[in-house]
């Protein structure tokens, strides 16, 4: 796989299919329309046959169909990526409970603890997609909890930056 080489990717999603080159994006544009559509027969032929889960399989046919009535394109990596970005980190942050925070401190060891006179941050140790790990704040002098997703390598994505805190 080479840098140059592009993705072929659901327009619905920005899910990845495969790694295409210029010369079989066309083709391989094709085989994953194919490969919905046998995806989505197949879902469809599991809500009939498994009926006490129809509705689960009822979501799949609905997201399948949303794939397919979508279509799919090639993008270059540095467009895949900025897509990710966009739909991961350009959300405003969300506050949340005390119990959440600390089930979330407490769920797996915490990277990228920040403990100051102000608040106390830390990004949990998993991270949600590429770079991108839940961060958790807690503003002392508001008695107030936040969550966000941010990117751990880009400090101006974490939640001191875009809730106004000075470092």
């Amino acid at each position: 796989m080479k840098r140059t080489d592009l993705l072929i990717v659901s327009k619905t999603f920005n899910e990845i299919f495969t790694v295409a080159d210029k010369d079989n994006e066309g083709s391989e544009i094709e085989r994953a329309r194919e490969h919905y559509t046998r995806d989505l027969e197949l879902v469809t032929s599991h809500k009939s046959n498994y009926p006490d889960n129809a509705e689960y399989w009822q979501s799949q046919i609905d997201r399948y169909s949303a794939i397919l009535d979508g279509g799919f394109e090639a993008i270059t990596f540095e467009e895949y990526d900025r897509r990710q970005r966009d739909k991961y980190l350009n959300k405003k942050p969300k506050e949340v409970t005390e119990k959440e925070f600390d089930d979330m401190l407490n769920v797996l060891p915490p990277l990228k603890w920040i403990r100051n006179e102000r608040y106390s941050m830390f990004c949990v140790g998993e991270c949600t997609t590429m770079t991108y790990y839940a961060q958790y704040l807690y503003d002392k002098e508001n008695k107030k909890y936040y969550t966000n997703l941010v990117d751990i390598y880009d400090k101006s994505t974490w939640l001191d930056k875009s809730l106004g805190f000075v470092s």
